[in-house]
């Protein structure tokens, strides 16, 4: 059974936590006897956009004229990040679950579901997207998207997530929704379904406690190795505070 290091709960800007997300998917491809769980928050709320997303479509919108915007290593329509926590998974392609893209995200999804659960939140995945058109027709935004995958109650979607392949490894991160922003007030949250206990802190914990259980593997609970912090600082300067990167689509 593989040995995952759960990191600590941590608060950054775009930047630095797009940067840690891909030095830690770096880290197991170089090493496949690595994998990595960890949840965070956002020190001033985001606007990410995904991989493939032109920033055309958020330049275009008053909603987003004056916000933060950092684009995502993953696909995926763009995500709101204000009252939320955000998990990562990282790990090597010689785990089970790695072969599949849906294999991953219905096991982390069925966990987090469950934790909704005992929260007395009825959630579930749905199982059946909606039918749409073509890709050009997706909704901008992740949460107004339907996916089989998604973590809904109802027709309120909780749970939006992306993966990014490398040799070696594979990342999936995923933001849960505890409560409805102001600026996207069409996004209702665990808190607006009734769930009395949307703290940060609790909900990041609940995450770190579940999620190894959900894949198979032993959380370890340890701080960051440097080096990879190293690299993470690169990556958050070089790419994703470069204004190229942001806007290459």
């Amino acid at each position: 059974m593989i040995a995952c290091a759960v990191l600590p709960h941590r608060v950054g800007d775009g930047p630095s936590n797009m940067g840690l997300d891909e030095a830690l998917l770096n880290a197991v491809s170089l090493d496949p006897s690595k994998a990595f769980i960890r949840t965070y928050g956002w020190s001033v709320p985001t606007l990410s956009l995904g991989y493939f997303q032109s920033i055309d479509q958020a330049a275009s919108s008053l909603r987003w004229g004056s916000v933060p915007i950092v684009r995502r290593p993953t696909g995926g329509g763009a995500l709101w990040h204000h009252h939320e926590v955000t998990y990562t998974v990282v790990i090597p392609k010689i785990h089970p679950l790695a072969r599949r893209t849906t294999d991953l995200y219905r096991a982390v999804h069925s966990a987090i579901a469950s934790i909704f659960i005992t929260t007395g939140i009825a959630a579930v995945r749905r199982r059946e997207a909606e039918t749409r058109g073509s890709e050009s027709d997706k909704p901008f935004l992740c949460f107004s998207d339907c996916d089989a995958e998604d973590v809904v109650v109802g027709r309120v979607k909780l749970v939006g997530s992306a993966q990014r392949r490398r040799v070696g490894a594979i990342l999936q991160h995923g933001a849960t929704l505890l409560s409805q922003s102001k600026t996207t007030p069409e996004h209702l949250g665990a808190a607006d379904l009734g769930c009395n206990d949307v703290r940060p802190a609790s909900w990041a914990e609940r995450l770190r406690l579940a999620l190894p259980e959900a894949l198979g593997l032993v959380g370890i609970e340890t701080v960051l190795d440097p080096v990879i912090q190293a690299d993470a600082d690169r990556l958050a300067d070089e790419v994703y505070r470069n204004a190229a990167w942001t806007g290459k689509r």
